[in-house]
């Protein structure tokens, strides 16, 4: 039995098992900074290597982009248009801690890399592990607005986008609920009823970070634009009219678009996730 994995071992083992992004393209620094931002608009130069980006903005590090050669991502069984990858590490935060606070720290970050990456992913047409639990989940956009909205405002602005849609049955009657083909339900919870749920609504390792700070939980509204297709892998047509229609609510309540990664939305496509 070898005492050491080959070069080539080691490469397979990071394409295949390490917490990774993988990209068509290098999207350059600017880009992927400007996309971490969306995420966490804390995200900033890493200080030990300033082509890295401190992606959280405290201690989860994610790497420039490397070249993956031809030949290791036929190994890999990697798409034919993957060229290159990132990977990412974290420090600052484990000096003084046991060996099971490590460990556990170590599950956080893990749990974190799962939507950064992801989201990431989806905005240059890439793939990542690992992937968080949302991925097999019912496409959805959030739009977290403090406007009120009663449901024929609702239903106004969102036929503007989706004329099949009808007033359905809500099954709470704190919330207002239309349906329809794509998207299928469209989902208001408003401002104080929108508290108690919010936990089950919210996105990625915590509150989106890109929403406004003064912004309290019992002022905020939640729109909930969904299919019924799972997340990862929906039809990128579906998943680009989820994103129109979530914008334009956004856009038409005065607020702020969110993935289910936590990432602000600015675009139709930042909603197809690729898994394959």
């Amino acid at each position: 039995m070898a005492l050491f994995r080959s070069h080539d071992d080691k490469v397979l083992w990071s394409l295949t098992k390490a917490i990774r992004l993988l990209l068509p393209a290098d999207p350059g620094f600017d880009r992927m900074l400007d996309a971490c931002r969306q995420y966490q608009p804390a995200a900033r130069p890493s200080r030990m290597n300033h082509n890295w980006i401190c992606a959280d903005g405290q201690h989860l590090r994610l790497h420039d982009a490397g070249p993956v050669r031809p030949e290791s991502a036929v190994q890999a069984g990697l798409p034919g248009d993957i060229t290159c990858v990132c990977y990412v590490d974290w420090d600052g935060a484990e000096v003084g801690l046991s060996t099971q606070q490590r460990k556990r720290l170590a599950e956080d970050y893990r749990h974190k890399c799962g939507y950064v990456l992801g989201g990431l992913a989806a905005r240059f047409g890439g793939l990542w592990a690992p992937h968080p639990a949302e991925v097999t989940q019912p496409l959805r956009a959030y739009v977290y607005t403090v406007r009120e909205i009663d449901a024929a405002g609702l239903l106004t602005m969102a036929s503007q986008h989706a004329p099949g849609l009808a007033l359905g049955d809500p099954r709470s009657d704190k919330a207002i609920v239309l349906r329809g083909d794509v998207p299928s339900r469209v989902q208001y919870w408003p401002p104080y009823s929108a508290v108690v749920p919010k936990s089950a609504l919210v996105v990625g390792p915590g509150a989106p970070e890109v929403l406004d700070p003064s912004w309290a939980d019992d002022d905020t509204g939640v729109i909930v634009v969904q299919a019924e297709q799972p997340a990862g892998g929906a039809d990128p047509a579906v998943a680009r009219a989820v994103g129109a229609m979530a914008l334009g609510l956004a856009a038409g309540s005065g607020g702020v678009c969110v993935d289910v990664f936590g990432f602000k939305v600015r675009d139709p496509s930042d909603l197809v996730i690729r898994v394959a």
